[in-house]
């Protein structure tokens, strides 16, 4: 008796415990293939020329901490940092800030103003242009940083029309970041080693449309023209389920107003689970031939992604920091709000918004420009990751 008391007492602990099979195969990999992340982002570099770093998401600040913290570490195992969000016309202002003898960050106003919407706010990487700074100067480390977005003239665009022209011209984009990638690497021929830090849908390996269509991504174009020269590794957050997209007139650039998401937590919260039960050690997990890279695709191409499609479809590893709920939200820095820049900011604003400026300021609470302007210079300190339930 006291037998099948003990048996129905311990479903009932692992029931209520969110206890699965699929769990415990998480977690098995967990213990079983699980490695310290700096370590394996250590040896992955050594087996391949460049690791593209999907962020999860650009606001998230883990990503950043653990990229500096693994440069401190091994600073001699990277030569070029790439950066997604970061446009090609403001290298010289990061090489001035990198080579000067005094951390002066004003150097860097350029690079943070040079952006498709107000200037690039997040402070993770004023921090890291910072740690890069005091590596290279207190070692004989030598790490590059560079930009390879597209960049935009500003001073050219004067209509919402204009503003829409230049959104279609970003088409190509990502055989662009490619392509600038690959010439700084010298076409994976001169031995050096890269990070590329970026945003999820520029990540994926090779994720395909319903009608099996390759969706062409920087990642992509990598995977597929230099296989195994490159390896994808997803930080881990929330993860965009797009549901269906909307045909609309003066999209934001994000894009997300053109799409119906939600955010989830991949196979239910599963994943979630392994790493508590692992006890949310931080860990890097590769995806191929286990349940983390079996899990179904989720992602930027949700709503006509071909059936059947995995997590390894679209990475080569996942790297686990936090639980979710301790992750965070960068502070938004604004020491690039210069007089001039905020004069520039007023034409952006009337760029993208002349076309029904009135309604703008009222859904902004705002009456006028100005005003505006001003409210985006307002620091914005740290925040709970908000996608997080």
């Amino acid at each position: 008796m006291k037998t099948v008391f003990y048996s129905i007492t311990v479903v009932m602990i692992l029931v209520s415990s969110g206890y699965s099979a699929e769990v415990e195969d998480y977690l098995q990999v967990l213990r079983g293939q699980g490695q310290q992340p700096a370590e394996f982002v250590r040896e992955q570099l050594i087996q391949h020329d460049l690791l593209i770093l999907d962020d999860g998401l650009h606001a998230a600040v883990e990503p950043f901490e653990f990229i500096t913290d693994y440069l401190r570490q091994y600073p001699h195992s990277v030569d070029v940092l790439f950066l997604e969000v970061i446009p090609i016309n403001v290298q010289a202002d990061i090489d001035s800030f990198m080579h000067s003898e005094v951390r002066d960050t004003m150097l860097l106003a350029p690079v943070f103003q040079e952006d498709f919407r107000y200037g690039w706010p997040y402070e993770t990487y004023l921090d890291l242009f910072c740690a890069v700074w005091e590596i290279n100067h207190e070692s004989d480390a030598d790490i590059r940083i560079v930009g390879v977005n597209q960049p935009i003239y500003w001073e050219g665009l004067h209509t919402r029309e204009d503003y829409n022209t230049f959104q279609k011209s970003l088409i190509g984009r990502d055989y662009f970041m490619y392509k600038t990638i690959l010439g700084h690497m010298n076409g994976f021929e001169s031995g050096l080693n890269g990070l590329f830090m970026t945003n999820t849908r520029h990540a994926y390996k090779c994720i395909r449309d319903s009608g099996g269509d390759i969706y062409w991504n920087s990642g992509t174009f990598f995977h597929q023209w230099h296989p195994g020269q490159t390896f994808s590794i997803r930080f881990h957050n929330m993860s965009l389920n797009v549901k269906a997209e909307k045909n609309m007139e003066n999209a934001s650039m994000e894009g997300m107003d053109r799409l119906v998401y939600e955010w989830i937590r991949l196979d239910d919260g599963r994943w979630d689970q392994a790493f508590e039960q692992n006890a949310n050690q931080p860990v890097a997990v590769p995806f191929e031939g286990n349940g983390f890279g079996e899990t179904a695709y989720t992602g930027n191409h949700s709503a006509d992604a071909l059936p059947r499609q995995t997590q390894y479809d679209a990475y080569d590893a996942l790297i686990f920091l936090k639980p979710l709920e301790e992750t965070r939200f960068s502070a938004h820095t604004k020491f690039y709000y210069t007089d001039a820049f905020k004069k520039e900011l007023k034409h952006r604003v009337r760029v993208m918004h002349g076309h029904d400026l009135e309604r703008f300021l009222i859904q902004n609470n705002v009456e006028t420009v100005t005003g505006y302007v001003e409210k985006l210079s307002e620091y914005r300190p740290e925040t709970p990751n908000p996608l997080v339930e």
